[in-house]
């Protein structure tokens, strides 16, 4: 062959090397592109006034959190001693400060479900070496976990002869604090306040749990649940105010939840 029938091996060469730098040189403008597009990002968002950028924050690591926990993450594998408890564990948190503080008498829970939280309350009470606590369920899970605080009844939570007992057992204790966390349709959870709002002692706590539900900011398919009866509550009553403690860890599934009873 001619020298100029085919192209020379340096030729080849030369042209690949040429490909491999507009190659590099392309890919370098697009990673500067993506790097100055997402400072842009970062600097217009840090220049958003900080009551906005805050809670969206919140929101958004909220959501993402919550939603986890559907796949079997998050708040879906937390557990207690080996017992499972569905919760967000910074409430837990906030609840063992509260029976520090406050050393109830009783503690009363609807929605056992698998009886992590009962234990976990009871468990609290064990190292206080005060108070008990009754789980109620109309459907608990099989194999509850025992414990000598803590005593489980499968009706009801709104079942009035539950309730009757419930009164006369709480009639002569200084401090008890209600957790309301079984239904969680608003008509159910309103019921509830209404009859548990009367058995809880002035200074203790009404704590209505999920209050997240229904775009709070989360779950927004769920439909009007805990939060909506919670203001419904608070409408014209000046005997329940909410704590903002609630939400001091920043994370909490009872946002506007912690109702403190005040008279």
């Amino acid at each position: 062959m001619m020298k100029g029938d085919v192209p020379m091996a340096g030729t080849y060469t030369q042209r690949a090397r040429r490909s491999v730098k507009r190659a590099v040189a392309a890919a370098n403008r697009r990673l500067m592109s993506e790097q100055e597009r997402q400072q842009r990002v970062l600097e217009d968002f840090r220049a958003l006034p900080n009551d906005i950028v805050r809670p969206e924050v919140i929101d958004r690591f909220h959501r993402y959190y919550y939603d986890e926990g559907f796949t079997g993450g998050t708040w879906h594998r937390t557990e207690w001693f080996g017992t499972t408890v569905w919760k967000c564990p910074l409430d837990l948190w906030i609840y063992q400060e509260l029976i520090f503080a406050l050393r109830p008498d009783l503690i009363i829970e609807t929605g056992t479900a698998f009886g992590g939280s009962a234990r976990y309350l009871g468990g609290i009470c064990e190292l206080l070496g005060h108070g008990s606590v009754v789980s109620i369920d109309i459907a608990p899970q099989a194999d509850l976990p025992e414990h000598p605080r803590v005593r489980y009844v499968t009706a009801s939570s709104v079942d009035e002869g539950v309730l009757e007992d419930l009164r006369r057992q709480v009639r002569d204790l200084d401090t008890v604090m209600v957790i309301l966390d079984s239904d969680h349709s608003e008509a159910h959870v309103s019921q509830e306040l209404k009859v548990y709002s009367d058995i809880v002692t002035v200074g203790s706590y009404l704590i209505v749990e999920d209050t997240n539900v229904n775009g709070h900011p989360a779950y927004p398919d769920h439909g009007p649940g805990p939060m909506e009866a919670v203001d419904a509550f608070l409408e014209g009553r000046s005997d329940f105010e909410r704590d903002p403690d609630g939400s001091k860890f920043l994370l909490t599934f009872n946002p506007g939840g912690l109702l403190r009873r005040v008279r």
